[in-house]
């Protein structure tokens, strides 16, 4: 978990630590029945009542309330995102933009070439398949609703969406699309839709009442709000999922990305207002890649569905590597390429099943960022790079086509984060190891 970091004069500074209280009773139950023998491939279940509070067990959704009372809560909530768009809106002097992640650092194209040697368990879903990279589109974003210093205190966000996905998509906005969000916090704000719509509505009001927010939901929405120190390199940070998600009708997981290299964080190249799109610039001519992986749940309480405000460590769900996302050389500064990104919409639910996003707060994001699309009055499906990026994966020695087993990969980025966070000094035999197989991923 990401450290808790000074926020206002120092009076945050272990703010969430100091606050956390005990962990409320829990206890697991055994899987309804319809939920003990599920086919991978088939439709996954609806949520479940649930049979008493604060009782789940593994890889089960259960409603808030009942289904009825869920629905009426998110048509309302539908409604109330719009408002907060305007309220955002006018509160800053800028016309109606997305209801989070409103400035974007830059859009990318890319490719998602899944490593050859992964675990059987992730070949579900867009990972079935090694036998081509697949074509993305990638945005970099600030977290508020509203354009602002990337100094501020704020969350970042790396969106995915891989292109040419066959099958019936759980949304209709879009129909040859998988998207994948994720954030560089391991927690969303909010054990739930309910917690984050409150978050919504307060830090619509500014700054001062998003924290506020915080001091009065240290459990919910703290470990979220604590890692918004300003960052130095989009390019160098980890995201995940946040929520939970299937893969396969019968398995619950969350992701994350690690990037390949975090020597950018260390060394970036951009100053003043806008200093995450100038590095993403630069970083973006050289070329840069992420790890993808994938965290399946172990417990019903240590790694809840529904609760999505508590964390899924690596020691209680380790990381499965299960591919590469790799940027080619480009240029993000083309004419035309900030208003194609602009337009992009990005939404857990432009799925297929096989990934269908779960829990109470991945249910209301159907509903809200629906919404918000409508209200901001843009959004494209792309279906190529539109002109934007290379046509072929298979044009340049780094390709995404240049697999590098999984094994080694996870030990390469394991390593870097033992120098990094821990000041390792590696062996000789480490170093050289390293460096064999970090240089096809950089």
């Amino acid at each position: 978990m990401k450290k808790s970091v000074l926020l206002i004069g120092g009076a945050f500074v272990g703010f969430v630590a100091s606050m956390l209280p005990g962990c409320a009773p829990h206890a697991t139950v055994a899987a309804p029945t319809a939920a003990t023998k599920i086919d991978p491939t088939a439709t996954p279940l609806p949520p479940f009542d649930p049979p008493r509070p604060g009782v789940e067990s593994m890889n089960t959704e259960y409603y808030i309330g009942s289904a009825a009372q869920e629905t009426a809560a998110f048509e309302a909530f539908a409604k109330q995102i719009q408002a907060i768009q305007d309220q955002q809106g006018k509160s800053h002097g800028q016309p109606t933009q997305r209801s989070f992640h409103a400035k974007a650092h830059g859009c990318l194209t890319g490719w998602f070439q899944l490593y050859p040697d992964r675990d059987p368990r992730t070949r579900f879903g867009v990972f079935t398949d090694d036998s081509k990279p697949m074509p993305v589109w990638a945005r970099f974003s600030n977290g508020v609703g509203w354009q602002q210093s990337d100094g501020e205190l704020d969350a970042r966000g790396m969106a995915i969406k891989v292109m040419g996905v066959p099958g019936t998509k759980l949304s209709d906005e879009e129909t040859q699309t998988q998207d994948f969000l994720m954030t560089n916090s391991p927690t969303p704000v909010g054990r739930n839709g309910f917690d984050f719509m409150k978050f919504a509505e307060a830090n619509s009001h500014g700054k001062v009442s998003g924290l506020m927010f915080a001091a009065g939901h240290p459990r919910a929405a703290g470990p979220a709000l604590s890692g918004t120190a300003p960052i130095t390199s989009a390019a160098a940070e980890q995201y995940w999922s946040g929520g939970a998600y299937h893969l396969g009708a019968h398995q619950t997981v969350k992701f994350t990305a690690k990037p390949c290299s975090f020597d950018r964080a260390r060394h970036p190249d951009g100053s003043g207002d806008n200093r995450l799109a100038q590095d993403l610039s630069v970083a973006a001519t050289q070329g840069f890649c992420f790890v993808f992986y994938v965290q399946f749940q172990s417990d019903a309480f240590r790694t809840p569905i529904e609760n999505a405000s508590r964390e899924w460590s690596e020691q209680d769900a380790p990381l499965v590597p299960v591919g590469k996302l790799q940027f080619l050389p480009q240029d993000v500064n083309q004419p035309g390429r900030a208003e194609f990104c602009k337009n992009l919409s990005y939404n857990p639910w432009h799925s297929i099943a096989a990934h269908q996003p779960m829990g109470n707060i991945n249910r209301a994001r159907r509903y809200v960022y629906s919404s918000s699309r409508q209200h901001r009055q843009g959004a494209q499906e792309p279906f190529d790079f539109a002109g934007f990026g290379p046509a072929t994966a298979t044009t340049d020695e780094h390709s995404a086509t240049h697999n590098v087993p999984a094994a080694d990969a996870s030990w390469a980025f394991a390593l870097e984060q033992r120098v990094r966070d821990q000041q390792y000094q590696p062996t000789p035999a480490e170093v050289e190891r390293y460096q064999n197989i970090a240089a096809p991923l950089q």
